[in-house]
């Protein structure tokens, strides 16, 4: 009797928290949404392909320097006892600046060799800073997000992320600065993030000071490399589309994109909210067979009838909105934008198995299938950009999230059919 009320206490408080985290980052993407509605309306597409490619840059330094220590953070952090919790959020922090120095080191050379103009080099500036304080932020969060007071970490997210787009909109429409101008309150919102994450972990009497030690770092690496790549190659799979375009097609064909990848990105927040909330309550039932093979179905189930439900919505609802919202110089993308809700389903399938398989403690199989779905999106993309324009950008996607969705399910339930035959 205890435990079925132990069970469906946490089922109240995972909603309870999905709920939270949903709210907060609505209200932060619905900001960015309406930021990003006044860069296309202003700027146009040129100005959008500009905006997306320096946040695509930013958001590839983002998940390398995160290295998936937020899914790794929680899961070793609720199995650990007490005594040791504060220590892993100093060892993780000191994984964290090494790989951040870097990643940083790897965007000059980039940077260097594509030789941007000083205008596209601020934006990409000011967005860098931002992500590396929110990745920052996802360490510092660890704690409260093991003990399931998700809250705060949202509410901060919030404020954070919130700040940036409603200052640097305020600038555009309201003092007509130009976007590489406006662009620095991305930097502003990212230090705000990071102080308010640093009194969080503070509150759970984390070490805040990293540890540099050798061992230290160089055992976090191994442990935290199929987490970190997990994170830069979904990324990267997600944006290679939008860094292909402006470099093979323009930038107007690349702000098109960047639009459909925003609403792709909105229509999968309520699964990637729901996966992030029961996180640690699917980490616990893995060590029961039964109890977690149930919530795995239960979770393909309702993940495979929400995504698809997203992707309708998205292929007949947005399309018609597009030139009324964005203005018309986005006449004649409606096709594409409905194209594009192809990428929710797929996108969303992934997201839900994703999340199963960090669960089942495949992380390391997980990052390899990635890899491969990242390759094949890579080729495919680079291939047949040039000479299809960006449909063969949205065919290329599709194609290599179902292929990575077909591999993390035969891996899967392949690894859960194993351990139900293996003595107990």
């Amino acid at each position: 009797m205890n435990r079925i009320s132990s069970q469906k206490s946490q089922g109240r408080l995972a909603g309870r928290n999905a709920i939270a985290l949903l709210a907060c980052r609505v209200g932060a993407d619905l900001l960015n949404f309406l930021l990003f509605l006044a860069v296309s309306r202003t700027f146009g597409p040129e100005g959008t392909g500009e905006y997306g490619y320096a946040f695509a840059l930013a958001g590839l330094v983002y998940y390398a320097a995160t290295l998936g220590i937020d899914e790794y953070g929680v899961r070793e952090y609720v199995t650990l006892p007490p005594e040791r919790r504060p220590a892993l959020i100093s060892n993780l922090l000191g994984a964290q600046v090494c790989i951040a120095i870097v990643v940083m080191v790897l965007l000059l050379g980039y940077l260097l060799i594509t030789r941007p103009s000083p205008q596209m080099l601020a934006i990409i500036v000011s967005m860098t800073i931002y992500q590396l304080g929110a990745a920052f932020s996802a360490t510092l969060f660890v704690p409260a997000m093991a003990e399931q007071q998700m809250m705060p970490p949202a509410v901060i997210n919030l404020l954070g992320r919130g700040s940036a787009f409603v200052v640097t909109g305020v600038l555009i429409l309201a003092f007509n600065w130009s976007l590489y101008a406006a662009s620095a309150a991305f930097a502003g919102g990212g230090f705000l993030m990071l102080v308010l994450a640093l009194r969080s972990a503070a509150s759970f009497k984390a070490r805040l000071r990293p540890n540099l030690s050798g061992q230290i770092v160089l055992d976090g690496a191994r442990t935290l490399w199929s987490f970190a790549a997990v994170g830069l190659l979904g990324q990267l799979l997600n944006r290679i589309g939008v860094i292909a375009l402006s470099l093979q097609v323009g930038a107007a064909a690349a702000g098109i994109y960047t639009t459909g990848l925003k609403l792709v990105e909105v229509a999968c927040l309520p699964l990637w909210f729901i996966g992030v909330a029961v996180y640690p309550r699917l980490c616990q039932a893995f060590a029961h067979r039964e109890g977690f093979q149930r919530l795995s179905r239960q979770a393909l189930t309702i993940g495979f009838v929400l995504a698809l439900v997203l992707a309708v919505a998205m292929y007949l609802a947005v399309p018609p909105l597009l030139v009324p919202v964005l203005g018309e110089r986005f006449a004649g993308a409606e096709r594409v934008i409905a194209a594009m809700a192809a990428i929710v389903l797929a996108q969303g399938i992934e997201i839900v198995l994703g999340r199963l398989m960090l669960s089942a403690n495949l992380n390391v199989a997980r990052a390899i299938r990635i890899t491969v779905g990242t390759i094949v999106c890579v080729l495919l993309t680079v291939g047949l950009t040039p000479l299809f324009g960006i449909n063969a950008t949205i065919a290329a996607l599709v194609c290599s999230y179902l292929l990575v969705d077909l591999l993390y399910f035969g891996n899967l339930f392949g690894t859960l059919r194993r351990r139900s035959y293996a003595p107990a």
